[in-house]
């Protein structure tokens, strides 16, 4: 059996054939009668000279197209992609399908993979041969996070990698994104506003990613002044205990004061110029003893009456619509809503069976479409029945995994409508767009 000799070993064993060839030639020269036909001898070494010759100049072509491809490979992976980028955005913007995440693309994603690729030659022949598919299918993105790095072959530094910003899908340089403690991209245009965000909702504070804060100084250099003015203010307030938070009580002003805790029992408000008890948290009075507050009596009274809940954690009164009885407050305390005790504390029942149902029709309805009830009644029913199983066995998720489903649905943590997709848990099936899934959830 004929053993392998590599391209190298091959072009030199030519080379010296070829000078062998030329020595015994040069030997020979004068000493054949003029106008002679060749002998054989010299017909057998013409035919190997030219079959060196072959050999050497296929060799110096092979090196040329290899070193061509290795400099020239980022550039044509780039080209590629950013075909399949244009093919995707115009569909993106005709509202249509998108196409399927091309191997090129995968490629430009996933840097080292990339790197190791044109290092072993498969996109090199991928090249040669005109073939879109360079290999067996690529999963780009990074487990969990979705986080997707591409740039210019061989770069030795973040400088030109580019990633996916997890919120809006643009994509960014490396160097100029922020990362998340989860290892997700975010642009600056999507952080500043989770920060301008997390400042008027509690729920988003602290600001994070998949339950991991951020911290502060990956995003305070790329915030302006007043933004950064904000998020101080409200940092301590929203990380003072909420049954200690201390605000004026004019309602034109309501700026948060401070603590209660080691106040002396009054805190002044330098925009109003009152004293505040921080006991009843209404205006200083006289006397050890708080006065009644009227508005607060009958709010209670109401939510009394309405079957609303407390929040163990803040005293704000909490109303539940949908789901089951474990609430999250915005404080982020979790609690019983039947009995308002600290949630896993108590034996109450975990979840209503209307609202059970309530939410299991909500969802099916998102699923199948608002006229798949009226067209197919029972094949509707069916998918609800199998929604309230799931319900009851899943209603209180401990991890959420996210898929996308295309098409029209609406939030269930902030109510937005999503036109185009919205995230589905896998567990729970809970329904949320990115935002929430990513920031508040």
């Amino acid at each position: 059996m004929a053993g392998y000799m590599d391209p190298d070993s091959a072009a030199l064993v030519a080379e010296l054939v070829l000078q062998d060839i030329q020595n015994i030639a040069s030997t020979h020269e004068g000493k054949s009668r003029y106008g002679a036909p060749p002998s054989d001898e010299e017909i057998a070494f013409q035919v190997q000279a030219d079959n060196a010759r072959m050999i050497l100049s296929d060799f110096r072509l092979a090196q040329s197209i290899d070193r061509a491809l290795d400099s020239d490979a980022a550039s044509i992976i780039a080209a590629h992609a950013a075909e399949d980028d244009y093919r995707y955005a115009t569909a993106l913007e005709r509202e249509e399908e998108p196409p399927e995440q091309s191997e090129w693309q995968r490629l430009m994603e996933n840097h080292a993979l990339a790197n190791s690729w044109v290092n072993s030659g498969r996109v090199q022949v991928a090249l040669l041969t005109g073939s879109t598919r360079i290999g067996a299918t690529v999963r780009a993105h990074e487990p969990e996070t979705g986080a997707m790095v591409f740039g210019p072959i061989g770069a030795g530094s973040s400088q030109g990698l580019r990633t996916a910003c997890i919120i809006c899908a643009d994509r960014i340089y490396i160097n100029v994104s922020v990362r998340a403690p989860c290892q997700h991209y975010y642009c600056h245009d999507c952080i500043r506003d989770l920060i301008r965000a997390c400042t008027t909702d509690e729920s988003l504070y602290p600001p994070r990613c998949c339950n991991q804060p951020f911290e502060e100084r990956v995003f305070f250099p790329i915030l302006s002044l007043q933004l950064r003015t904000t998020f101080q203010s409200k940092s301590r307030e929203f990380n003072t205990l909420a049954l200690h938070r201390v605000y004026c009580p004019t309602p034109t002003c309501s700026i948060f004061l401070g603590s209660s805790e080691n106040s002396h029992g009054r805190i002044y408000c330098s925009s109003c110029y009152i004293l505040v008890c921080t006991r009843c948290k209404q205006r200083a009075h006289p006397g050890p003893h708080c006065p009644e507050d009227t508005a607060t009596i009958a709010v209670r009274e109401l939510a009394e009456a309405q079957q609303w809940q407390t929040c163990p954690g803040c005293r704000d009164v909490i109303e539940l619509n949908t789901g089951c009885f474990h609430m999250t407050c915005r404080c982020r305390t979790q609690f019983c809503y039947l009995c308002a005790e600290l949630w896993k504390n108590c034996a109450c029942p975990q979840w209503d069976e209307d609202r059970l149902v309530e939410v299991a029709h909500r969802r099916v309805a998102d699923e199948m479409g608002e006229q798949a009830q009226a067209v197919r009644p029972f094949v509707f029913m069916r998918h609800v029945q199998q929604r309230v199983e799931e319900l009851r066995n899943n209603h209180d998720c401990d991890g959420h995994w996210w898929h996308r489903r295309n098409g029209g649905a609406i939030c269930e943590e902030c109510n937005d409508y999503l036109p185009q997709f919205i995230l589905v848990c896998g567990n729970c099936q809970l329904s949320a767009c990115v935002r929430c899934s990513r920031n508040r959830l």
